[in-house]
């Protein structure tokens, strides 16, 4: 039973620190600083446990009586926790809310909330051992009794994080996970205590699954209607709709964000997205035999493809095949259902899904005309190595001469004299597309498309008009407009381009994100 109990326990404190991020996720994010905070003070309550837990040990006439209590507690905190996190996340953040001004606040409400609703359950359950050990010392003597209850306590862990992430989550939810997790830990508590009659009580919190989750309306943009909710291994996703037929798919804590846009019966979803349809007219400047032939593009962050008919746009008469490349599986699930492309688009597409960006890029041939990438591992935060000299190097040499690489970037600094991570992205391009690089703010909005060229120059701006086809968008022109672009890479002395080794992206860009919060 001893065992038993340690195993249960270690499952409980990984499920509550890798599905307690996954319980934040639609308030607060799931940024790199949630992560790491929610890391620490789970150890941290791990540390004040065991240290609790070992003069709990010493002092305890009834050691078992006493672990029955910890489970007991340990239960019914997880399942205050569970009940009370919606209620205090609505409580702090303000009605319209705006991804901009959401950061600091994100990064002070999560902490708060789980140092309120997982500290206190973890650091019961980590009292445990020293008195699970004590328990068995009797029997087993204290050397082979204290190796025996962390072997199981670590297996427990173990079935805690492979078990959680790719079973529970996809097979139950986050949430029921954590309800049936605590309802487990109640029913070892009256185990221990050896009172069956008491077996009731423990199925108390299963009563939470009779109501509605309250995260699928989390940070709700006004006029928007939940369509579809589901839980990733990596993320919290949800489809919204909104009168007259414009659909979102949405990350985590959503707010006016969207990770891909649905119009119906447009080819233009908007926003930076149009922007795209730039890059097959830069990749085709003074390239003769541009138009002789297919043109191939891959789009990394494929999303539910919103990057493609802009993309397809741009390349005029000349037909084209794109492969997207997806690393969450539901995402493209999603989108197919929600958020179709149209038959003659998704056509010329093929997606791969369950694959990362970068690796799958070195399958590549060396014959691409345009690159894109709009890969984002959280709303804020660009995977870090994707955002390298080495990855920029790798897609210099699958592009085509004159072949150009697209980088989606959400900034809130004044890019011509920002010193942080978008000069640091633009160094490392530097390294391999040399000055050949362009940016275009996008109007009304936080991004910048970010376009490197290679061996080639791009065409001057009073030149971009006649290059242009008929029929696209004017955000598109007044992107292109000479106060909104800008050439070349200035001045990036002492700027030191991130690199597979050093890569400090994720923590510059939310600190970014951070200082710009009220």
């Amino acid at each position: 039973m001893t065992l038993l109990v340690a195993g249960l326990a270690g499952f409980a404190v990984l499920a509550v620190e890798i599905l307690g991020v996954h319980l934040l996720a639609p308030w607060f994010g799931t940024s790199a600083l949630v992560w790491s905070q929610q890391i620490g003070l789970v150890l941290a309550a791990i540390a004040v446990g065991g240290w609790l837990g070992g003069r709990l040990a010493a002092r305890s006439a009834d050691p078992q009586r006493s672990a029955a209590w910890c489970l007991l507690i340990g239960g019914g905190l997880m399942a205050l926790g569970i009940g009370l996190l919606a209620p205090f996340a609505m409580w702090l953040l303000p009605e319209g809310l705006t991804l901009e001004n959401a950061a600091a606040i994100f990064q002070r409400g999560s902490f708060t909330a789980a140092t309120l609703f997982f500290v206190p359950p973890v650091l019961y359950l980590a009292m445990l051992s020293p008195l699970l050990v004590q328990i068995r010392s009797a029997e087993r003597g204290p050397g082979r009794a204290a190796g025996e209850i962390s072997a199981a306590g670590t297996v427990g862990s173990l079935l805690g994080v492979f078990g959680s992430s790719f079973v529970a989550i996809p097979m139950i939810g986050v949430r029921t996970t954590l309800i049936l997790t605590t309802v487990a830990l109640l029913l070892g508590g009256v185990l221990l205590l050896k009172k069956k009659r008491s077996g009731a009580a423990a199925l108390l919190p299963l009563a939470l699954l009779l109501l509605n989750d309250p995260s699928h309306a989390a940070n709700l943009p006004e006029g928007a209607e939940v369509l579809a909710v589901e839980d990733s291994s990596y993320q919290h996703l949800r489809i919204i709709g909104f009168e007259g037929g414009e659909r979102w798919l949405q990350m985590n804590e959503g707010l006016d964000s969207y990770q891909s846009l649905y119009l119906p019966n447009a080819i233009w979803p908007g926003g930076y997205y149009d922007l795209f349809s730039l890059a097959p007219i830069y990749a085709s400047y003074q390239v003769e035999e541009a138009q002789a032939r297919e043109g191939r593009a891959w789009v990394l962050g494929y999303g539910a493809g919103s990057a493609v008919s802009p993309l397809q746009f741009g390349f005029g008469e000349g037909s084209v095949f794109t492969v997207g490349v997806e690393l969450d599986p539901m995402v493209v699930e999603l989108g197919e259902q929600w958020l179709p492309l149209a038959p003659e688009v998704a056509a010329k597409v093929q997606v791969v899904a369950g694959a990362d960006a970068r690796s799958l890029l070195r399958c590549a041939g060396a014959n691409l005309d345009v690159i894109l990438l709009d890969a984002y591992a959280r709303q804020f935060e660009i995977p870090p190595h994707l955002a390298t000299t080495e990855f920029f190097a790798e897609s210099f040499d699958k592009l085509r001469p004159g072949g150009v690489l697209a980088i989606n970037l959400g900034t809130t600094a004044a890019v011509e004299s920002d010193l942080g991570f978008v000069a640091r992205i633009r160094a490392g391009l530097a390294n391999s597309f040399g000055g050949h690089q362009r940016m275009h703010r996008v109007p009304r909005s936080r991004n910048w498309v970010l376009f490197a060229r290679k061996e080639m120059p791009f065409p001057p701006l009073q030149e971009l008009g006649d290059l242009m086809p008929a029929g696209l968008p004017l955000a598109v022109g007044a992107a292109c407009l000479p106060g909104q672009t800008v050439d070349g890479v200035g001045t990036l002395e002492g700027v030191t381009p991130y690199t597979d080794d050093r890569n400090p992206l994720q923590l510059q860009q939310s600190m970014e994100w951070w200082r710009e919060a009220p």
